[in-house]
């Protein structure tokens, strides 16, 4: 024996023990099984993967969600009109930098008076120019350097005026993103969750989340922060404008409180108006009838809950609602946090609250923003609701924030829907909303009888396969049917370290990976039978009969694991599932059939010093 074979050896042996061990623990899992299989703790700690069983399998809910993708577009394009105007002002001079997240009224009044920004169907935005040397500001080098999802446009007979539109190319793209964006955000939330045997697929604008063996009592937590959009602001008041004083002809239901709050360091002292409605369907009336007012442009009118010293635990009914004044727009958003944790706030008697660190660039922004309106409120809203507006006392620096929750529930339910918070904050925000579309509760028992009858299936032939190779070839097929529960056993063993999940299709490519795994072994020994009958050694003859065996086997194989490839790039669900399982079977019948085989086969002939090897 060469040191070339000890090598390959130790090899073999050390892909069946690292195999077992990653193995070992789903085994540890299944219902029923001898105790003398339980895997040690340690065994545990280093190979924590295992395998799911998959919802045709074991039940549990089925979530269809269409993603809003035309209202990720009109959003963007939102977004984009804010941002030109405030960007245009820098580029006239009339704004500096530092004011451009949060410009003075006058200054924005001035602004506007020279330029006109308006939203045209859903993806356009037009722009009037009051003279012509502040439209040659407009430059293609400005849009792409600061918008690059938009193209130019002049309009006729008016030469000041441009429109700005996206691309449609460009749409289908971004949409594809958002879609992508929606899927990864879903994936991490339902991760946050620890339903690790969860499944998150996007289908066109669709995306379809599996929960296999999941608690009823947890379906509706699972719906509720799986389509919270989670979107987190931080907005400045204007409390320096007293729109609402404004308003008249308040509908019933609905009145008018003021306040006296500081709108600035030059105004610490102000009163300003707010709407209020209270008891049963408080949030809707006062929703409806802000719907009908027109705010100043770049201003809005939110919503929040309406404290007045009412306690944890107060009935809905007692609940009351007001607004708040605030700017349109922010550049400090949820997409700026970093991470996410639920604290307790001594001052409010440990009541449960949210801390959020900012990133690099969102920490910046949050110091420039709160530098710049000192002694003004700001909003901290979340979904286009306020949780609660502290005064800017100082410059925020260092990168942190804490977001007071402003639900009526009582302790536990507060401290369940602050953790809830934190997983769809550190998840990340979904920029594009999700809508249900399709809702399915599988009960274990529903493929009870096809899972049964799959298994035996797959069970019975396999073991057909054996006994056949067994008798068929011999000593040679007894080494093949040790390589094929080799492949099962890498096969699974792969399964487990990524957390695949095992499903019906899934099943019938393991069956159909064993039967490709023993036509690997067929043509390897009927070419050593093939070299034995010109009279070659054992030892000759194996090493012959790999040798050009190898290159009928590789293509069979890489001609599989292509239409493999092909299934699992344009399948979905079931043909996804089964295009993977089969792939990964390839590779592992290609290692055992190969090299394994030849390990084996090598040791017989060499170790055993077998002067006959019988193939049949």
């Amino acid at each position: 024996m060469d040191r070339a074979w000890y090598f390959r050896f130790s090899v073999f042996l050390g892909a069946i023990v690292l195999g077992w061990l990653a193995l070992w623990p789903s085994i540890d899992r299944v219902e029923g099984r001898p105790g003398w299989l339980a895997a040690p703790d340690i065994v545990k700690e280093y190979f924590p993967g295992r395998i799911s069983p998959g919802l045709d399998i074991k039940g549990g809910l089925r979530l269809m969600y269409e993603v809003d993708t035309d209202r990720y577009i009109t959003t963007q394009r939102d977004r984009a009109a804010h941002r030109l105007l405030r960007l245009l002002g820098v580029e006239l001079g009339v704004l500096t930098e530092e004011e451009a997240d949060a410009p003075p009224a006058a200054k924005l009044t001035a602004l506007r008076e020279r330029i006109t920004v308006e939203k045209v169907g859903e993806q356009a935005i037009r722009i009037t120019f009051a003279n012509a040397e502040d439209a040659a500001k407009l430059t293609r080098t400005f849009l792409r350097r600061n918008f690059p999802n938009f193209n130019r446009q002049t309009t006729s007979g008016a030469p000041n005026r441009y429109r700005l539109y996206i691309p449609e190319e460009r749409v289908l793209e971004m949409q594809g993103k958002a879609v992508e964006q929606a899927v990864r955000t879903v994936g991490n939330r339902i991760d946050n969750l620890g339903l690790r045997e969860a499944s998150v697929v996007g289908q066109d604008t669709d995306i379809i989340v599996e929960v296999p063996g999941a608690d009823p009592a947890q379906f509706d937590r699972i719906r509720s922060i799986i389509s919270r959009t989670a979107q987190l602001e931080f907005r400045v008041l204007d409390d320096a404008q007293d729109y609402v004083a404004t308003v008249t002809d308040l509908p019933e239901g609905i009145t008018k409180q003021a306040e006296t709050v500081s709108a600035g360091t030059s105004n610490p002292s102000v009163t300003t108006h707010y709407l209020v409605a209270r008891g049963a369907g408080a949030l809707t009336r006062l929703s409806d009838y802000i719907g009908t007012l027109s705010p100043p442009d770049d201003r809005t009118l939110l919503i929040g809950s309406l404290q007045e010293g009412r306690q944890v635990g107060a009935a809905h009914a007692d609940q009351a609602y007001r607004t708040y004044f605030t700017l349109a727009t922010t550049e400090v958003t949820g997409r700026h946090i970093e991470d996410a944790a639920v604290s307790f706030d001594q001052q409010q008697g440990g009541r449960p609250v949210v801390s959020v660190r900012f990133k690099s660039d969102g920490a910046e922004l949050f110091r420039q923003m709160t530098g710049a309106n000192v002694k003004k409120r700001m909003a901290i809203v979340l979904d286009d609701r306020v949780e609660s507006a502290p005064v800017i006392q100082t410059e925020i620096g260092g990168g942190r924030a804490q977001i007071t929750l402003g639900s009526y529930s009582d302790y536990n339910q507060l401290m369940q829907e602050a953790n809830d918070l934190v997983i769809v904050l550190k998840a990340g925000a979904l920029d594009a909303p999700l809508s249900p579309a399709n809702e399915q509760m599988i009960g274990p028992t529903l493929g009870a009888d096809s899972v049964q009858q799959g298994a035996n299936g797959a069970l019975v032939g396999v073991l057909l396969v054996l006994i056949f190779m067994a008798i068929y070839y011999q000593v040679a097929g007894v080494v093949a049917d040790l390589m094929v529960i080799l492949n099962l056993l890498f096969l699974l063993a792969i399964m487990a370290v990524f957390e695949a999940t095992l499903t019906l299709p899934g099943i019938a490519a393991i069956a159909l990976t064993v039967g490709m795994a023993v036509d690997a072994n067929v043509l390897i020994t009927e070419r050593i039978r093939e070299e034995l009958r010109l009279g070659k050694s054992p030892r000759s003859a194996i090493d012959q009969g790999f040798g050009r065996a190898f290159s009928s086997v590789f293509d069979s194989q890489l001609t599989t694991f292509i239409a493999g490839v092909v299934l699992a790039q344009y399948g979905t669900g079931p043909i996804k599932g089964f295009a993977v399982m089969l792939m990964i079977g390839i590779v592992t019948s290609l290692f055992t059939g190969v090299f394994c085989s030849k390990v084996v086969l090598d040791w017989v002939v060499r170790g055993l010093r077998v002067e006959r090897l019988r193939v049949g």
